[in-house]
């Protein structure tokens, strides 16, 4: 066991015997900060949703890109970036020893242009406004998705159709407003159900069929807030619920969520598929520890957002999956990775890449590359040979041991840590870190991390929120050619033409809010990757879950909320 301060938030953290097993396995230095810290500083580079209008730097068309148009490196539109009117090669630089390694990589970050949308763009079919997605077909504003179709404004999605509105859905189909769906079909409102269908307003129900308002329900079909009913009673009583009305849903909300509270909730979520984990949102997972969001996951730790098997080997790893394995410090390496460290955005099939960022197609064998493709045994973009690129190589970690970057913030980064906040081309209030744990301008800046004024586009609304009509099947216009008024936050919002077909198919009505805003309400209800101590509400013991002790849910430990449920 060993005991460290945190360079940045000065807490103690400890170091055990199966960290220091890992660390030598890939022959890396133990981490000088935290891993709270660790993972803020790896979502400090992942902007889901910030999305901007500016204007392709090769072609000069217009575009929607996560960047800003003031941001200080080149931005392509997919299309070009993706194409062969420019060379990488002709961004290669020499390595200069008399500079830290890390300031010479800010510089070719600079040089590089980047992609507009996060994604492997050349597997999407009719398909836009997509960040960090692959494998979309007919799918609109999807966000790290993968292989998904006809998916309209939904998060975190794998192998999907017609999702609409959702957030970590998987193996589903037409799922609307809804969280934490793993093999659904019409599921409507619905938080953490699975293998069920028909279900509506429903939480924590598995291998059920036709329920409304239920919670805690196991192979139960016909049952509205838990009281069971004939199939022909519970139609009737559906008929009556009024369920095309906008009002009438959201008193139906109001009253399944109060129902919830009655009822208690497992320490964690999880799948009786997990062998030895901690965390929470895990499922498939053996010898996992720490991970939030994880599936098929194996001795591995710190992960997040897993959402494609499988994972085995692996620390501190932000984003993806998918027959990954021995990765450390790293954030969106996946699909077939293999040995990645500090790295980010290098996919498909990486193998051995270190310290690079936006490498694609199959990198090998580099360190230090910056939008690539292809690559192999390349520092700075530039080519080697493999005999080269090996010597070069260790002279640049040793020199990055004895001569370590110094962040704005004055933290020490020598080799075995991720990427310095600066790194970052976004501002820190773009990325999802600050979903999870916001800071203030003065705690950013003191940080390291980057700030920045977003602009917000004023639209001028032509009907507000108060004149959003009640029932989609009852517009008398054209409602994509208005722009109607969120009632949250009063900012103006589309309705795109999928998104009306899809609302009238499913007889459910037009939203009232902005998608950003709606996403916002599930996001706050769903668990965060933080873990609190607290005691089992039946049986008083110790445990350790997502719920801190002062929120008003009821928690049981495993073999209580077993008892209770089964």
């Amino acid at each position: 066991m060993e005991n460290k301060n945190c360079q940045n938030c000065k807490q103690e953290f400890v170091i055990d015997q199966d960290d220091i097993d890992f660390y030598a396995k890939l022959n890396v230095p133990h981490p000088t900060f935290c891993p709270t810290c660790r993972m803020q500083r790896r979502m400090a580079f992942f902007n889901m949703a910030f999305l901007y209008r500016r204007k392709c730097d090769l072609c000069g068309e217009e575009m929607v890109s996560i960047y800003r148009e003031d941001a200080t490196h080149k931005v392509y539109c997919n299309p070009c970036w993706w194409s062969d009117k420019w060379d990488w090669r002709n961004t290669a630089k020499d390595y200069d020893p008399s500079r830290t390694f890390i300031e010479q990589m800010i510089e070719l970050r600079d040089e590089t242009p980047f992609m507009a949308l996060e994604g492997l763009y050349p597997t999407y079919i009719n398909t836009i406004y997509s960040n960090n997605a692959s494998y979309q077909k007919d799918c609109y504003m999807t966000l790290f998705s993968d292989f998904a179709e006809r998916d309209i404004y939904a998060r975190y999605t794998a192998y999907t159709k017609e999702v609409t509105d959702s957030y970590r859905v998987n193996s589903s189909e037409l799922v609307y407003d809804s969280t934490g769906i793993n093999k659904g079909y019409k599921c409507f409102f619905c938080e953490d159900v699975g293998d069920s269908a028909e279900m509506w307003f429903s939480k924590s129900c598995y291998d059920c069929l036709n329920c409304f308002g239920c919670v805690n329900l196991r192979k139960k079909s016909y049952h509205i807030f838990n009281v069971p009913y004939s199939r022909e009673e519970y139609f009737e009583k559906l008929k009556s619920f009024n369920l095309d009305s906008r009002k009438s849903l959201e008193e139906w909300r109001n009253k399944s969520e109060e129902f919830w509270l009655k009822s208690p909730r497992r320490y964690y979520m999880g799948d009786s598929m997990n062998v030895n984990v901690s965390g929470e949102l895990i499922y498939n997972c053996r010898n996992t520890k720490d991970a939030f969001m994880t599936e098929y996951a194996e001795n591995s730790r710190f992960t997040q957002f897993l959402t494609l098997p499988t994972t085995k080997d692996a620390y501190d790893y932000t984003g993806w999956g998918m027959n990954s394995e021995l990765i450390y410090e790293c954030y969106l390496v996946g699909s077939g990775a293999y040995n990645g460290k500090f790295s980010a955005e290098c996919w498909p099939e990486s193998q051995n890449m270190e310290y690079s960022y936006f490498c694609v197609n199959s990198p090998k064998n580099s360190f230090g590359c910056i939008n690539t493709r292809n690559v192999e045994y390349c520092i700075l973009n530039k080519q080697y040979t493999k005999e080269e690129y090996e010597k070069l190589k260790s002279e640049i970690i040793e020199d990055m041991k004895k001569n370590p970057y110094i962040s704005k913030a004055g933290h020490v980064y020598a080799y075995g840590e991720f990427f310095p906040p600066e790194f970052s081309p976004y501002g820190y209030h773009e990325t999802i870190a600050n979903e999870y744990l916001p800071l203030t301008k003065e705690e950013m800046e003191i940080q390291g991390y980057n700030w920045s004024l977003s602009k917000v586009t004023e639209r001028t609304c032509t009907i507000l929120a108060e004149q959003i009509p009640d029932n989609s099947q009852d517009v008398s216009f054209d409602i994509t050619n208005e722009v109607l008024e969120c009632r949250e936050c009063k900012q103006g919002f589309n309705i795109v033409p999928v998104e009306v077909e899809r609302l009238q198919k499913l007889y459910l009505p037009y939203p009232d809010k902005c998608w950003k805003c709606r996403h916002k309400r599930r996001f706050e209800r769903s668990p965060k990757p933080f873990l609190y101590d607290r005691n089992c509400d039946k049986c008083n013991m110790e445990i350790k879950t997502s719920y801190a002790g002062d929120r008003p849910e009821i928690v049981y430990c495993e073999k209580c909320y077993q008892q209770e449920v089964m």
